[in-house]
C-alpha cells in the first residue's frame, strides 16, 4: 500500500479500521458514493443500511452506548444531515461518544446555495456537537479522523460531526504512513482521593449519584463492592439505571420523571451527596432541586461540568473507572454506623417497586410489567421510548449489568424501535425488549424493515392509547378540559409488522399477554405486540381523571 495511490473515501473506512470500527450505519447518498464503494473492500465492517437518517443515527448512538465504542453514521448532505441531527442531540445530552459523517457539495460549488448545501460549521457548532470540521484536503483524512476520535471519548464523551466534500473523497492520495488515536484518561491524584476519604468518613447520611458514561462491567462490579463493604446507598440518575445492579442491598432508587418522593425526601436529608460520573441534569436533579445544603463531591472526567451547575466542596477531575480503581482505603470501622441509613433507604425501594392494583383496567399496566419484570430473565436489553409508559419501566423493571437500559435522557421520541434494532444486530442471542408508545412508533417504525433486512429480532412492545400521553396529562394538569393536538388516529400496528414479515399481535386485556409474550421469545423473529391501553392510566400513581 505504500505507493498505491487510495481515494479519500477508501482513506476513511481505513482510518475507522485502524480505530476497531466494525460497524456502521447509513442512508446512502450521492455525496458520499466513493465512500460506499470502498465498503466493498472492507467485508469486516458491517454496513447496516436504515429507512431514514434519524433511525440511522439512533442506531448508531444506541450501539455506542451497548458498546461503550464510538458510533459511527454516515448521512447525505442537506435534507439527510438535517434528519441526523436527532441523534446528535441525543447523543450530546447523553455523553454518548459518535462520529456523524455528512456527505457535502464538492469544494468549487460551496458558498453558492447549491443542491442541498449547508454550512454544518454553523448546524453542528458547539454545544450542539462536541466539535465539528469539514475536510478540505485528503492528506489530512487521517488527522481530523484521529482528533474526532479523542474529542469524542476523552472528558465528557459525546458526538463529532465531519463533513465530507464528494471532490475530496474522490482525490487520491499516496499517504501511508498514520496511526490509531492513543486515548487518554484522567485519573484523581492521592491528594484528591485522601479528601475524598476524609469527607466520606465523616458524614452521617451519605448517597452515591451515579450515572454519565464510561463505565465498564468490571468497573460496575469494582462499585458494587466497594458500596457493599461500606454500606453505602446508591442512587442512579436519570435513564441509568443499568450502571448498579438494582437487586443489590445498597441500590435505593432512581431519579427519573417519576421518582419515589420518600426517595427525594431522603436525598434532602442527607449531609453528603457524592455525584459520580454524572453532570446532574435537569431531570436527574428534580428541577435543580435536590442540591442545598448537604456537602457535595463531584467526580467527572471533564473538567468543564465540575461546578459548572453546583459548586461542590470537592472537585475531582477523574474517569469513573480510575477513581473507581483508587477506591482501595478501607474505612468499616467508620461505615458500620451507615448499616441502617442503607437498610431503611432499601426498604422504601422495595415498597415503593412493589406492584399493587393490578386490574383497574381490562389491559393493566402494572400487570404487564408484573409479568415483563419476571420473563426477561437475568439478561436482556430494555430499550425505551420517550412517554408516560416509560414511568413503568423505570419504576418496577430492575436492570444491572446483564440487564440493559438503553433510553435517551434528552427524551426523545423514536428512539425505541432502531436502537432495540441495532442492539439486537450487535447481540444476535440476547433479548432485546422494545417499549415504545403509539406516537413514538410512527416516527421511526419503517426501521422494522432495516430490521428484516439484517436479521434482527427484539420484541417491540407498542402502548396503544390513542394519544400523545405525556402532553395529554400536561393538558390535563394545566389546562383542565381543553385538549388539543394530542388525539391520534392509529392504524392497526400488528397488521403493519406482518407486512413488514414481522410477527404482530394485538392484545386488550391481561390474560392474553403471558402466552404471547413467551411465544415471541421462542418465535426468535422479531415481533410487535400491540397493547390497547387506557388513557386513563397514565403514570403509576394517578389516573388521568385524577389530574
Amino acid at each position: 500500500m505504500k505507493n498505491k495511490q487510495k481515494s479519500g473515501g477508501e482513506l476513511v473506512l481505513e482510518c475507522l479500521e485502524l480505530n476497531g470500527v466494525n460497524t456502521a450505519y447509513c442512508v446512502p447518498g450521492e455525496s458520499y458514493l466513493d465512500v460506499l464503494d470502498a465498503f466493498i473492500d472492507k467485508p469486516d465492517i458491517n454496513l447496516v443500511t436504515c429507512r431514514q437518517e434519524g433511525g440511522a443515527a439512533y442506531m448508531a448512538e444506541a450501539y455506542a452506548k451497548l458498546t461503550g465504542n464510538v458510533g459511527i453514521c454516515f448521512v447525505t448532505r442537506g435534507p439527510g444531515a438535517c434528519n441526523a441531527s436527532i441523534g446528535v442531540h441525543t447523543a450530546k445530552q447523553d455523553s454518548t461518544p459518535m462520529i456523524l459523517f455528512v456527505g457535502q457539495v464538492a469544494r468549487d460549488q460551496m458558498d453558492k446555495e447549491s443542491f442541498q448545501e449547508v454550512d454544518y460549521l454553523k448546524m453542528f457548532a458547539p454545544p450542539m456537537s462536541k466539535w465539528v470540521t469539514q475536510v478540505n484536503d485528503v492528506d489530512k483524512i487521517p488527522e481530523i479522523i484521529n482528533k474526532a476520535f479523542k474529542i469524542a471519548t476523552s472528558g465528557r464523551q459525546g458526538p463529532v460531526v465531519i463533513a465530507l466534500p464528494e471532490d475530496v473523497l474522490t482525490d487520491k492520495t499516496k499517504i501511508s504512513k498514520y496511526k490509531k488515536l492513543d486515548r487518554v484518561e484522567t485519573a484523581a491524584s492521592k491528594d484528591k482521593m485522601y479528601e475524598f476519604k476524609e469527607m466520606l468518613k465523616s458524614a452521617k447520611k451519605p448517597i452515591v449519584i451515579i450515572g454519565g458514561s464510561k463505565w465498564s462491567d468490571s468497573t460496575i462490579n469494582s462499585f458494587e463492592t466497594f458500596s457493599k463493604k461500606h454500606n453505602i446507598p446508591v442512587v442512579t440518575s436519570f435513564r441509568r439505571q443499568d450502571l448498579f445492579n438494582n437487586r443489590h442491598a445498597n441500590y435505593i432508587g432512581e431519579l427519573g420523571t417519576g421518582p419515589n418522593p420518600v426517595l427525594l425526601k431522603r436525598l434532602k436529608g442527607s449531609d453528603l451527596i457524592i455525584l459520580l460520573g454524572t453532570r446532574f441534569s435537569e431531570i436527574a436533579s428534580q428541577n435543580y432541586s435536590i442540591i442545598g445544603k448537604q456537602k457535595l463531591i463531584h467526580i467527572h472526567p471533564d473538567i468543564d461540568e465540575l461546578g459548572k451547575i453546583y459548586q461542590p466542596d470537592l472537585a475531582i477531575l477523574a474517569d469513573v473507572s480510575h477513581f473507581i480503581t483508587n477506591l482501595n482505603f478501607d474505612i468499616i470501622d467508620k461505615s458500620k454506623k451507615w448499616k441502617p441509613w442503607v437498610s431503611s433507604a432499601r426498604n422504601d425501594y422495595l415498597q415503593w417497586t412493589t406492584f399493587k392494583d393490578m386490574n383497574n383496567f381490562d389491559l393493566d399496566m402494572n400487570y404487564i410489567f408484573s409479568k415483563l419484570r419476571t420473563k426477561i430473565g437475568k439478561s436482556a436489553i430494555i430499550t425505551s421510548d420517550a412517554g408516560n409508559f416509560s414511568g413503568w419501566a423505570q419504576r418496577y423493571l430492575r436492570y444491572s449489568k446483564d440487564i440493559r437500559l438503553l433510553a435517551p435522557t434528552n427524551g426523545s421520541m423514536g428512539y425505541a424501535v432502531p436502537a432495540a434494532i441495532a442492539a439486537s444486530i450487535d447481540k444476535p442471542k440476547k433479548l432485546v425488549v422494545a417499549l415504545v408508545g403509539d406516537g413514538g412508533f410512527l416516527m421511526n417504525g419503517q426501521e422494522v424493515a432495516t430490521a428484516m433486512q439484517n436479521g434482527a429480532k427484539p420484541i417491540i412492545l407498542i402502548f396503544n392509547n390513542g394519544i400523545y400521553g405525556t402532553i395529554r396529562m400536561h393538558q390535563e394538569m394545566h389546562y383542565p378540559k381543553r385538549v388539543s393536538g394530542t388525539d391520534l388516529l392509529n392504524p392497526n400496528f400488528a397488521e403493519l409488522a406482518k407486512s413488514f414479515g414481522a410477527n404482530g399481535y394485538q392484545i386488550r386485556n391481561n390474560m392474553e399477554f403471558d402466552d404471547i409474550f413467551d411465544h415471541a421469545i421462542k418465535s426468535d423473529k422479531l415481533t410487535v405486540i400491540e397493547l390497547m391501553t387506557s388513557p386513563d392510566q397514565i403514570t403509576t400513581s394517578k389516573k388521568m381523571s385524577e389530574l
